[in-house]
């Protein structure tokens, strides 16, 4: 029998997550909601493809949507430290986005399953884990900008709006896990991917022009 556990404010034990079951859990649970849907799955499947009891996993998880926060927790800082080592490098602004785009998507490849329940399962949060999700996600973005603006200085771009371009860039990268399948279409190589996404972008930021607004 499991025994109570003391959850702290964001729904779970105190515990490392270098936790083997833990680890364990969330990633199934990942693989569940991406094919199913949050709404659809159950506590039960979950226990079940993680190869524990029923009451395992309400030890390390107040209840299932504390699974759904924790997923998109850990995806979310994982991305912020590692563009955050990017930042504090010696290289060149080009090189830093390089990095980043490239870190992102096989990121984003690597773990297909997590990346679908971050961009589709947001909105079933509720509003406490929500705004913790956001503070994560605006802080990457913020980082990602940074570097851009960074870019831009360099290079003497001026008049483009770097918070579009940014997001623009990430629309190009986020939903690569819809159709990017390179262990079925051996003509699928990440490598090629990558410079696709910097060759649009850079070059789209270089011939950038302002399109005048049309008055009615």
């Amino acid at each position: 029998m499991v025994s109570k556990q003391t959850f702290n404010k964001q729904g779970g034990v105190d515990i490392r997550t270098s936790d083997v079951t833990y680890r364990n859990i969330l990633e199934k649970s990942a693989e569940i909601f991406a094919l199913k849907g949050y709404e659809k799955a159950s506590m039960r499947e979950i226990s079940a493809a993680a190869g524990v009891s029923l009451a395992a996993p309400y030890y390390y998880f107040k209840n299932k949507e504390t699974i759904l926060f924790k997923i998109q927790k850990k995806g979310f800082e994982y991305l912020v430290e590692s563009l955050k080592d990017v930042v504090a490098s010696e290289r060149s602004p080009k090189e830093k986005l390089r990095i980043f785009v490239e870190k992102h998507v096989r990121y984003f490849l690597t773990n297909r399953s997590e990346m679908k329940v971050i961009i589709h399962e947001y909105e079933v949060l509720s509003r406490e884990y929500q705004v913790q999700i956001s503070r994560i996600k605006g802080e990457y973005t913020q980082l990602a900008e940074g570097l851009l603006r960074e870019y831009f200085l360099e290079k003497g771009i001026e008049g483009c709006n770097s918070l579009y371009a940014i997001m623009a860039l990430f629309g190009m990268m986020n939903w690569l896990y819809t159709w990017f399948r390179p262990k079925r279409r051996k003509n699928h190589q990440i490598e090629e991917l990558i410079e696709v996404i910097l060759n649009l972008f850079f070059e789209g930021i270089h011939h950038w022009e302002r399109v005048p607004v049309m008055e009615n």
